[in-house]
This record gives structure tokens, C-alpha cells and sequence, in this order.
């Protein structure tokens, strides 16, 4: 199973988000040049956080992105549900047929990966990793790694 280049890329901007809270936003632009995607495609992922709460966007010369939380109070799981369709992993998750044997394997996965991705919060990842970088995973320099 692996999650969508959305929930990469998402992670990725709501980290570097959590690194500039509560000072400053952070561009479109800035965020693009960071995790080298598309601004296109980071707009969208944006719109898609923004719209479950978990940024905001300003406008003015000092406008950008900012995280409407503290980082102790988004979850990983947050993020990783408002990119991936709520993660819902399999269509037995939201159905409750009593008749559906492998229906309880897919609830007790989901259960399991929402109750690990909602025990870290984008502060345990600072805490953690605090003055890192993210990666740019798929770039130029995660193909050199691979050779």
C-alpha cells in the first residue's frame, strides 16, 4: 500500500509550515522551491488542506500559508485524511455487513494506521527533526541515492 504523492507533498508543506508558526506565512513559491514540486500542484494540495481546516492562506506582500493550529495540535492523521479520501483504504471501512468476512481485516488496518498516524503531531515531528530539511524525494538527488 502506498499513499498518494499528495499526502508526501502535503506533510512535507505542513512541516515547513510548523517550522515558521506562529511567526511568519509562507508562500506558494517558497514552499515549491523547498519540496520541488509544481506550484500548480502544491496550490492544489493547499486548497485541499485549507478546506479541512488545517491552513489558511493570507494575501499581501508578507501573505502565504500558515498552519490555523498550534503544531501540537495537528495530527499527522489530519493531514494524511484530508489528502487521501479520509484514508479509507478499502469500501468495507464506512459499511457494516455483518456478512463480509474481510471487511474486519480492512477495519482493524484502518484503525490501526489512523491510531498510529494521530499519535504524532506535526510538533513530535519538530521535536523530532526540528531543524532538518525536508527531503526531495523524487528529485534529481534521490535518483543519484538510488544508483
Amino acid at each position: 500500500m502506498r499513499l498518494s504523492s499528495k499526502s508526501q507533498y502535503g506533510l512535507k508543506a505542513c512541516f515547513i509550515l510548523a517550522q515558521n508558526y506562529p511567526a511568519r506565512c509562507v508562500s506558494a513559491s517558497a514552499i515549491e522551491r523547498e519540496i520541488a514540486v509544481s506550484g500548480k500542484y502544491i496550490e492544489k494540495i493547499m486548497r485541499m488542506l485549507a478546506g479541512h481546516g488545517i491552513v489558511t492562506a493570507e494575501r499581501g506582500v508578507s501573505g502565504g500559508y500558515k498552519l490555523t493550529r498550534a503544531p501540537e495540535a495537528i495530527t499527522i492523521g489530519d493531514v494524511a485524511r484530508a489528502l487521501e479520501d479520509n484514508m479509507e483504504i478499502a469500501d468495507c471501512i464506512t459499511t457494516t455487513c455483518e456478512k463480509c468476512a474481510t471487511g474486519t481485516v480492512w477495519r482493524k488496518l484502518y484503525d490501526g494506521i489512523n491510531e498510529g498516524l494521530d499519535s504524532m503531531t506535526l510538533q513530535s515531528v519538530l521535536d523530532d527533526h526540528g531543524g532538518a530539511a525536508v527531503c526531495r524525494c523524487g528529485g534529481a538527488h534521490a535518483q543519484e541515492g538510488a544508483r
